[in-house]
């Protein structure tokens, strides 16, 4: 009696784990494939999007840009949007990452892409060029990373 139980539990065991599935990891974090040029917009361009800042795919999600920062120590400001600064693709700095505005090389900041004045900061050490990358990988918070080139 105990091996027909024994063997029952086991038939059963084996056919629940095959009905068991993984969500896909897609499911779980959707990204964001843009419908839309997205341009760095700042003070060192005055605001305007512009074709040499606008930002390419290099990876699923993730999107740069390059920027030439030619003074040391001066503090940059700039969004990344769309040509019509449109709600949903006007991207600063969000107010629930505690880090703030200010981008420091190689650290990653929550993105707001509904804001109207959250502007991004970054104050390069030296002069020279830069990567601005927006990450899209949880679309509900996408991330702003800068980097040298």
């Amino acid at each position: 009696m105990k091996r027909i139980i024994t063997l029952a539990l086991a038939s059963l065991l084996t056919a629940c784990s095959s009905q068991i599935q993984m969500p896909d990891i897609s499911d779980v974090l959707p990204s964001k494939e843009l419908d839309r040029t997205m341009y760095l917009r700042g003070d060192f361009n005055l605001w305007d999007a512009e074709t040499q800042y606008a930002f390419t795919q290099v990876a699923p999600a993730l999107y740069q840009a390059n920027v030439k920062f030619s003074t040391p120590g001066k503090v940059y400001e700039f969004k990344i949007a769309d040509m019509d600064w449109s709600a949903g693709y006007n991207c600063g700095f969000s107010e629930q990452d505690p880090t703030g505005q200010a981008l420091t090389l190689g650290q990653s900041v929550l993105a707001d892409c509904d804001t109207t004045y959250n502007y991004l900061s970054f104050t390069p050490a030296i002069k020279g060029s830069y990567i601005v990358s927006i990450d899209y990988s949880d679309y509900d918070q996408p991330k702003v990373t800068i980097t040298k080139k």
